[in-house]
């Protein structure tokens, strides 16, 4: 049963099959309800011939036999009536007189010579003087009257079978059933060729549909019906069309980088993930390479979005035509090209297929480093960048897309860390690095959440006298288990993470409040506050400022923000206007590390800046390196002639500080004078007058 079942299944899957089979039942149907009613109709027409039949023997009989019945003549009347039950369409038949005696009977009627009826069918005839007829079953009885010279001599009664007369309606019934069932087996095959011709173009639909559902949509389908089926097939083509230019318009936008036309992220995953694997089967060997624009955000943020787009387009071409090149001085038929892709941003991937020696992708690294290197031409404008690059070997640092990139990711940081313009390897070593700083950016969240941080302020003295002109708030962490940890610790960190924001501002409304706090108390030490680029970039950074004045209650002329040098050459335009509001409330600012960036001196002249403060580096470098000594020179120079202060970072001896008052330095700080300390230690060293008559007298 189970194959004829499947097999019975696997038919029905057709729709050529299911029309097939509803025809034949349609068919049949027809043939059926046709048959029925033939048979119904014919049934009718015999029993009212039947009826007819009936009546009319009875009538005849009654006639012939009126005279023997009105004599009661038994011999006679048994005689006639005897002749007359032996009839195929007579079951049975009686005579009775007026007294409703049964005279003579023949067939089964139930009741013998002399004795009464009690039918009721022939009371009513009596009584009426009238025939009477009934149905009782299959079985037609009729009662007639018996009438002789006029006067009632009894009635006859006969019994008359309906089967005997629809005989003829069963054989009719038989045939029609016969004709039917000749009539399928001639149609049923014409149907069903009838139906796969007009299912046909169905079938091309279907096909289609199956085709398209296996992403084969450069098809049409040839339907000439001129019927529905055919504006259906052309809806079907137009669809068709439709959805394969946005099949192909979406695998663009899937894998394909819109601004640079390069391969995408996706795109890139996908194909070393298939690299990979061959290079697993076939014992070879590749390379990822990540690389990461130096200096485009200052480049885009200086150019425009649009320009910067536009620079990017440039660095991608000059990547593929620099990969392409290596990939003709290979020289091997056959062999599977390099792959340039854009992750994002400024990141870019060249994944290697085969490597013949690690150090083909360290020769690519240094060609693509070359290349981005020469000048872009940018609206007029000569760009230079910067590219450092990150290789990852396959499968020795990495067997999948995921592990590659991000080793090539610690390779490439670690290549920018070193300056930049430059590549690294991986090294297992990455690994252990890049885990301690998730660590530390793990904790370094939790310090800022639980208060971990600390202020230190690191006094700044007077050059003149030796008192003390003012302090820097310094940031310290609390570190549960390490201890309190400087800056340098964790700072980099912050920045990476996104918290270096957060502790700007906590370290600001930390700084005042705690300055105005000391103000309150007679101590009128000026606060020195660095801002950090996160801070001074939001829109909101001159308002939030005022903010932490207002709610802390420190006069704004009490404080000092501190700008580094690249901050503020960044964005000259945008520098005035985040400081000319809170320079108009009393905030000074200073230029932080100065000497170290790259300054204009037509924007340095317009800046609003108070002070200069020397970057240690060249304060510690003074005795011994002639060219220090000029900046530090140079610098004093300056800010003489523009009439602004002067804090000299790091001195840390005698003949420091000597020089520095003798080229008019105002202030200055270092551990000659006192280390960054905490605000009960500000105090007392505030207090000490024995400390501040030392340092006068230095």
């Amino acid at each position: 049963m189970a194959p004829l079942r499947h097999a019975l299944s696997r038919m029905m899957r057709s729709l050529v099959m299911k029309f097939t089979v509803l025809c034949a039942f349609v068919l049949i149907a027809a043939t059926s309800v046709m048959t029925g009613i033939g048979y119904v109709s014919k049934s009718h027409d015999n029993r009212v011939t039947a009826l007819a039949h009936a009546e009319l023997m009875s009538q005849v009989l009654a006639s012939n036999l009126a005279e023997q019945t009105a004599q009661r003549d038994a011999r006679r009347l048994t005689t006639g009536l005897g002749a007359f039950g032996e009839r195929g369409d007579v079951q049975g038949a009686y005579i009775v007189d007026t007294g409703r005696d049964v005279l003579v009977s023949a067939g089964d009627v139930g009741f013998a010579p002399g004795e009464r009826s009690s039918d009721a069918l022939v009371h009513g005839a009596l009584g009426a003087v009238d025939t009477r007829v009934e149905i009782v079953g299959e079985l037609i009885r009729v009662a007639q009257p018996v009438m002789h010279q006029g006067r009632l001599a009894g009635a006859i009664v006969i019994d008359v079978p309906i089967a005997a007369v629809s005989r003829p309606a069963a054989e009719i019934f038989q045939r029609q059933i016969l004709v039917g069932v000749v009539a399928l087996l001639i149609f049923l095959p014409l149907v069903a060729y009838v139906v796969r011709a007009a299912l046909g173009p169905i079938h091309k639909l279907t096909e289609a549909a199956r085709l398209a559902s296996s992403r084969k949509l450069d098809m049409r389908i040839d339907v000439r019906t001129g019927d529905e089926l055919e504006v259906l097939a052309n809806a079907f083509n137009r669809m068709f069309a439709r959805l394969d230019a946005s099949m192909k318009r979406i695998h663009r936008l899937a894998y394909v980088d819109m601004v640079t036309e390069l391969p995408n992220r996706e795109r890139f995953r996908k194909e070393v993930e298939r690299v990979t694997r061959r290079a697993e089967d076939t014992g070879t060997a590749g390379a990822v390479l990540f690389l990461d624009l130096d200096r485009f955000k200052r480049v885009n943020d200086s150019l425009g979005l649009g320009e910067g787009d536009r620079l990017l387009e440039a660095v991608a071409r000059r990547l593929r035509e620099t990969a392409r090149g290596w990939d003709l001085h290979q020289g091997e038929d056959g062999a599977e090209p390099s792959l340039v892709a854009r992750l994002g941003g400024d990141e870019f991937t060249i994944l290697l297929p085969a490597l013949r020696d690690p150090a083909d992708a360290a020769r690519v690294a240094r060609l693509v480093i070359d290349a981005v290197r020469r000048p872009f031409e940018i609206s007029g404008h000569r760009v230079f960048l910067g590219l450092s690059v990150g290789v990852a070997v396959f499968p020795r640092d990495g067997a999948d897309p995921e592990t590659l990139l991000r080793h090539a990711d610690l390779a490439m940081a670690a290549a920018k860390r070193s300056g930049g313009n430059a590549f690294e390897f991986f090294e297992a070593s990455m690994n252990q690095t890049a885990f301690e700083r998730l660590v530390l950016e793990g904790e370094l969240r939790e310090a800022v959440r639980d208060d971990q941080l600390v202020v230190f302020y690191q006094p700044k003295i007077s050059i003149k006298d030796g008192s003390i002109a003012g302090v820097e708030a310094l940031v310290r962490w609390n570190h549960p288990t390490a201890g309190l940890l400087s800056p340098g610790t964790f700072i980099q960190a912050a920045e990476e993470c996104g918290l270096i924001g957060e502790i700007g501002d906590w370290v600001m409304r930390r700084a005042c409040t705690e300055i105005a706090d000391l103000n309150r108390r007679g101590y009128e030490l000026p606060v020195a506050v660095n801002v950090s680029a996160v801070q001074f970039e939001d829109e909101g950074f001159a308002d939030a400022v005022l903010d932490t004045l207002r709610e802390t209650g420190l006069p704004a002329s009490l404080l000092e923000l501190e700008l580094t040098e690249s901050v503020a050459m960044r964005q000259p335009e945008r520098v005035l206007e985040q400081i000319e509001p809170l320079r108009q409330r009393g905030v000074g600012f200073a230029i932080d590390d100065f000497g170290t960036g790259h300054s204009s001196l037509s924007y340095l002249t317009r800046m609003p800046f108070d002070v200069f403060k020397i970057d240690q580096s060249f304060v510690r470098d003074m005795s011994k390196d002639p060219h220090a000594r000029i900046v530090v020179e140079t610098i004093l120079a300056m800010a003489k002639a523009l009439k602004l202060q002067t804090v000299a970072e790091g001195v840390e001896t005698s003949e420091q500080l000597a020089f520095l008052r003798e080229q008019g330095a105002t202030l200055a700080q270092g551990y000659l004078f006192a280390r960054p300390m905490p605000l009960a230690d500000l105090v007392r060293y505030a207090d000490d007058d024995q400390s501040r008559t030392r340092l006068a007298s230095a």
